[in-house]
């Protein structure tokens, strides 16, 4: 009996090997084939985004004609043009549902498409609005977009039109070739995120049950360089605020010199006053809330290469300023800042000259804020530090500005962002770095609030492309990578 337990005993042990092996196999055969089918999948993406590349140009610099600058009341009409131009591109593409939403300010543009049940819902952002320009700074003309050695040349080329089109070219691919998606997708385009978005948050919030989704992206990124990827973090918060200087009823005659006070000489005053000479801020407070680095952030800091001269080469400086007493890149990523944005006094034409006392002035300012502060703190401790350090004779009055934003931290430990790291591994040929951004995107911040949920960063910005400046540009090369990582990343988060 025993001896027969034993036998039924061993053969049940051979059974369960046999069946285990016979399902490791299958399950083994089953993932070489699906990821044979991605591949032949991705080639026929790859294929597509090819043949139609010069079409897609074409669009792209009827796209970057558009003025669509958001900040400034009369180009209006040039917004409302911009945002019914990509829904127009998006009915046509296939997408279920294509309209204009409106806000208080600026329209929303949103599209669907929703053919796929039973899968997850993937929202992808990114803003069609761009910065005011300085034509005269331009080698071209900023709304007339030129293509030079494979970079095309225009204002919202890299920030953030490219994050519009890319998304809409890899379901485009997606979609003439198989017919459908993997997944359910989402755009939400904005229109007043280089206005601050003034009407974003109330917009989510109205809006929770039409923007329900599993994942999200945003576009408004950028990757570490054009064959290294990056995948962000964390980012910085922001505040501004601008304030005025009165010494003076009016400009009076320069021969008054020696009695007057001049308030661009109190301005400069206060402005000097903001700074320690380690390159600190010197606001009393200002520090208080900031927490140390993780050991994580420390590590991570360590993996990503920089050298002060690639930089003050790529930025056209000849010095690195900040507080002595942290490293560049804990600066930028970790540290708050005050930086000047613009000041006004005098007579600054670009021809003639006045000889004058001036009797007002202007300054613009602005904090990137981490972890503990908020903007409301951080600008009354800067309001309090200017009272107290204004000249005689001078008369202040602030012009606080709203829709600060908070710094965020994302999570590494999600589908959506090993969904992220694979795709971008898979397309650039090695892992993307950990890094964060000492910029702020405060839509972010509330699609963590709204519909809680983490929105990782998939751009194809760089650094040199000269977001904001004069001469703005996008690689060509960049808007094809970033389509192909789109096209893999629709496709496996669906698994």
């Amino acid at each position: 009996m025993t001896r027969f337990k034993f036998r039924v005993t061993l053969i049940l042990v051979i059974l369960t090997v046999l069946i285990s092996t016979y399902l490791k196999a299958q399950n083994s055969e089953s993932g070489i084939l699906k990821r044979d089918h991605q591949k032949i999948a991705l080639l026929s993406y790859e294929k597509y985004i090819d043949e139609n590349n010069d079409a897609h140009l074409k669009e792209y610099f009827e796209f970057v004609s558009i003025p669509s600058i958001s900040s400034m009341p009369s180009h209006k009409p040039d917004i409302e043009r911009a945002a019914s131009w990509i829904v127009k591109k998006l009915k046509a593409i296939g997408m279920t549902t294509a309209e204009t939403i409106p806000t208080k300010g600026l329209p929303v543009v949103y599209g669907s498409w929703d053919k796929a049940p039973g899968k997850p819902t993937v929202l992808i952002y990114a803003h069609y609005d761009v910065q005011p320009v300085k034509e005269a700074e331009w080698d071209n003309p900023p709304f007339s977009p030129v293509i030079r050695n494979d970079r095309i040349f225009g204002r919202g080329a890299d920030d953030d039109k490219s994050g519009v089109m890319i998304a809409i070219w890899a379901v485009e691919a997606m979609l003439s070739s198989d017919k459908s998606l993997p997944v359910n997708v989402k755009f939400v385009f904005e229109g007043e995120e280089e206005d601050g978005s003034p009407n974003f948050h109330e917009f989510l919030a109205n809006n929770k049950e039409l923007l329900k989704a599993d994942f999200a992206l945003n576009t408004d990124a950028s990757q570490r360089s054009d064959s290294v990827p990056s995948i962000t973090m964390s980012i910085r918060g922001y505040a501004r605020l601008e304030f005025h200087i009165k010494t003076a009823s009016f400009d009076a005659h320069s021969g008054n010199g020696g009695k007057l006070p001049n308030s661009a000489k109190a301005m400069a005053e206060i402005i000097a006053s903001f700074y320690n000479k380690d390159g600190s801020v010197a606001v009393a407070g200002f520090y208080d809330n900031v927490l140390p680095l993780t050991h994580e952030e420390r590590e991570m800091i360590k993996k990503v290469p920089y050298t002060a001269a690639d930089d003050m080469k790529l930025f056209g400086t000849t010095a690195e300023t900040g507080d002595t007493n942290y490293m560049p890149l804990e600066r930028v990523w970790y540290r708050p800042t005050l930086e000047i944005n613009g000041m006004q006094a005098g007579y600054t034409a670009v021809e003639g000259f006045s000889n004058i006392i001036p009797g007002t002035a202007m300054c613009r300012l602005s904090c990137r804020l981490v972890n503990n502060q908020t903007g409301k703190e951080i600008i009354d401790l800067i309001e309090k530090h200017i009272n107290k350090y204004a000249p005689a004779g001078s008369t202040i009055t602030y012009n606080r500005k709203e829709n600060d934003s908070s710094p965020l931290k994302f999570p590494s430990d999600t589908k959506a962002y090993n969904s992220v790291v694979d795709a971008l591994t898979q397309i650039y040929g090695r892992p993307p770095l950990q890094v964060a951004v000492g910029g702020s995107v405060g839509t972010l911040i509330d699609f963590k609030e709204q519909l809680g949920l983490y929105a990782y960063s998939l751009g194809f910005q760089l650094r040199d492309e000269k977001a904001h400046a004069a001469n703005e540009f996008i690689r060509i090369s960049s808007l094809r990578k970033g389509q192909l990582v789109y096209c893999y990343f629709l496709q496996h988060i669906s698994e």
